[in-house]
């Protein structure tokens, strides 16, 4: 058991060339979806994956519309790229795939991303001007302060995001150890895993509790997150 924790551990600490290859082939799927999306005919129904992903544009439309006002097209797109991979990227375990956003690479690289987006917005609404002038507040001697919450909030998101993906693949992980593992009987040098015999029954409840449940919540938390950021970092419309 230990050896299985130690394999995933430094599995999921370190770049891996298969989260590469995850990321680019959702991405790719992605654009795919976006091209067909537009090539859809309006007088036609819409059918299966489109029909998920207009919904989805829907949302994130909806989102962004409440929280950023008449600016909301400005960073809709993104919005949706955003809610659109995560989906697929945590929902890609139940193809038996490494979910990327379980290697701290990815969420860090999605929150570093928001957090330039949050700092473009707000010099592009307020101005350098006073932009700046918002590390000052209330007080001068704040600066630091501000400083450090600035930086801390984009790694907080993708650390988050990277905690509960990850502790969702770890415990699938444990389950699939315990059952073909530890849960088995050496009969003349033989290992007979006879919990085997009972997998087929409870992992599928493991991966729709973490890959789907929790799975598409962390989608929901992260992109009001980040909605919610963006448009605390822009001034209100008169």
């Amino acid at each position: 058991m230990i050896e299985a924790i130690d394999k995933i551990l430094g599995f999921y600490k370190a770049p891996n060339f298969a989260i590469i290859v995850v990321s680019l082939i959702i991405i790719i799927f992605i654009i795919i979806v976006g091209v067909k999306l537009k090539k859809q005919d309006p007088n036609k129904p819409t059918k299966g994956i489109l029909l998920v992903a207009e919904a989805l544009v829907d949302w994130t439309n909806g989102m962004c519309k409440g929280a950023l006002g008449s600016r909301w097209k400005v960073f809709a797109p993104y919005v949706l790229f955003e809610a659109m991979f995560l989906a697929v990227a945590n929902l890609s375990g139940l193809l038996g795939l490494t979910p990327p956003t379980s290697n701290i690479c990815v969420p860090l690289a999605l929150g570093i991303v928001t957090g330039f987006i949050m700092h473009i917005a707000a010099i592009k609404y307020s101005g350098w001007k006073a932009y700046l002038k918002g590390y000052l507040d209330p007080i001068a001697v704040m600066l630091p302060i501000n400083i450090f919450s600035e930086l801390v909030t984009p790694i907080s998101m993708g650390l988050r995001l990277f905690g509960n993906i990850f502790s969702g693949t770890v415990v699938s992980t444990l389950v699939y150890h315990l059952f073909t593992q530890v849960l088995s009987v050496t009969i003349n040098s033989i290992t007979i895993p006879y919990g085997a015999v009972f997998a087929p029954f409870v992992t599928p409840f493991i991966h729709a509790i973490f890959d789907v449940f929790l799975g598409l919540i962390q989608v929901y938390v992260f992109i009001l997150l980040t909605v919610v950021f963006i448009a605390g970092k822009i001034p209100e419309e008169e």
